[in-house]
């Protein structure tokens, strides 16, 4: 892979399509994007004090907007396959009973069938003309999606209709188990690339059939089975509690979902795209296979969160951070300084990404006070030849640092029954730090570390890390830890 493609952007994916992927490039496309569910995504948040309050990641619920009315009517005046898209958009305005006086106050299928339309339409030139799209989604909205497919790739085009099967926790006694989602695949041509792949049914009773012609094995426990072609409904674990995947991630899939997928559809030295990556289980499986990939989400944290993953369970692969290309993020310290100006809740944001946390502390576009914590990182030390999980404090800081902030970070740390705490500035402002910070220390079997330290943007941007047990940023959403 020494001259493979390891891409991450950050924004939405629509742009990114249009401006930076090229024509005929991609082999793969798989997304999971928002299924139109009504519901808060929260990022996580595994701190010790559990009264604060988790980040939302994202808000899956979709409002009609005078905008959506403007792009609609431009649906309609064009040629195929946007006048038959602009058709099954008005069947979903007509199902919800929306009138046009209240578009704008409602929660609308409608509007999330328009946005998914024009991204959809910006990954079809991307593909290959061997190149395939999986489309992940839920019984909220796979049937409307699979007539919004059938008009941007054509019906003569789809392939399957795969059932992704699971058990999870969380029943109704007014309904039977919601336990499947729906995974839309469709080719580009019909000279796709596939590469069906062979599943163990077992025979009734377990006994030999012995019929003619039919090879039939038997298993160690002396049951009898055939080799049939995989069918469409994929009986794959979800993501448990006490996964070693987890990272806590909302929506987050498991690995062996995106390895079936791409062992099927994915040439050797092909390029996988994702263009909802959140926390890059497609990216990984990629990097695993040695394919390359190009990540695309429009949250810095959940991009910083990606290249953390995947630097962290190929180091052997990725020596430093330029191995992965990452666009639409700071690379300077001028870009750092002009997103802490912008926005300093984003700068909170990507610094906590970028610096390894493994989850936020604020709400998604909450201006107010935070608590003193903006990010924790989750630690694995070694005491008395124990693992004891602990966690670490990120605060920080835009602008000015004060005594009194960096006093108070100790106090949370003490709150919050954390280890450490880390206050993140530039480096004009890390003097007020050093002379202020708590000479306190802490140690485990691997070291002696600071109870608090400074930590400078200009560092982080030239890929240092703060002073931590060596297991941290170790588990990334892998089988096995890194």
């Amino acid at each position: 892979m020494d001259t493979s493609t390891r891409k991450l952007y950050r924004g939405d994916c629509l742009e990114i399509l249009q401006d930076y992927i090229e024509p005929n490039s991609v082999d793969l496309i798989y997304l999971d994007p928002p299924f139109n569910s009504k519901s808060n995504y929260n990022l996580p948040f595994r701190g010790k004090d559990r009264t604060h309050t988790a980040v939302q990641a994202f808000v899956d619920t979709w409002t009609w907007t005078p905008e959506n009315d403007v792009r609609l009517a431009e649906f309609r005046r064009s040629g195929e396959p946007l006048s038959s898209i602009a058709t099954v958009i008005d069947f979903a305005q007509q199902v919800e009973h929306i009138d046009v006086g209240q578009r704008r106050h409602e929660s609308s299928l409608a509007s999330y069938l328009l946005n998914m339309a024009d991204r959809l339409m910006a990954m079809k030139p991307a593909l290959r003309d061997t190149g395939s799209i999986y489309l992940h989604c839920d019984p909220t909205a796979s049937h409307y999606l699979k007539l919004v497919m059938d008009a941007v790739f054509g019906k003569s085009y789809f392939r399957n209709e795969i059932i992704w099967a699971y058990r999870t926790g969380g029943v109704s006694k007014r309904w039977f188990g919601r336990k499947h989602d729906v995974i839309l695949f469709y080719s580009k041509s019909d000279n796709y690339k596939v590469n069906v792949s062979k599943e163990r049914p077992y025979n009734r009773e377990n006994k030999p059939y012995r019929f003619s012609g039919v090879e039939e094995f038997e298993d160690e426990e002396g049951r009898w089975y055939t080799m049939a072609t995989m069918r469409d409904v994929w009986e794959i674990n979800a993501i448990g509690r006490t996964s070693a995947e987890r990272l806590g991630y909302p929506t987050q899939k498991p690995l062996a979902l995106l390895e079936r997928i791409i062992d099927a559809s994915c040439p050797m030295n092909g390029v996988v795209l994702d263009p909802f990556c959140g926390c890059g289980t497609t990216v990984h499986a990629a990097e695993d296979k040695e394919l390359n990939w190009i990540g695309i989400d429009i949250s810095r944290f959940a991009v910083e969160l990606i290249r953390e993953r995947v630097a962290n369970n190929f180091p052997h692969r990725l020596r430093h951070d330029r191995s992965i290309s990452m666009i639409g993020l700071p690379e300077t310290v001028s870009d750092a300084r002009d997103l802490a100006h912008q926005d300093r809740f984003e700068f909170e944001k990507w610094v906590c990404g970028r610096i390894g946390a493994n989850g936020l502390g604020k709400r998604l576009g909450d201006r107010g006070p935070d608590g003193g914590i903006d990010g924790i990182i989750e630690l694995y030390t070694l005491v008395n030849q124990k693992v004891v999980e602990e966690t670490a404090i990120v605060q920080v800081k835009s602008g000015n640092v004060s005594a009194d902030s960096v006093r108070a970070l100790s106090e949370v740390v003490r709150r919050t029954g954390s280890v450490a705490g880390i206050m993140v500035c530039f480096e004009d402002q890390m003097s007020t730090v050093d002379n202020q910070r708590s000479r306190d220390v802490w140690s485990d079997a691997s070291g002696t570390y600071p109870f608090i330290q400074g930590f400078s943007v200009e560092s982080l941007l030239d890929g240092n890390r703060p002073i931590l047990p060596p297991q941290y940023g170790k588990r990334r959403g892998a089988r096995i830890s890194g």
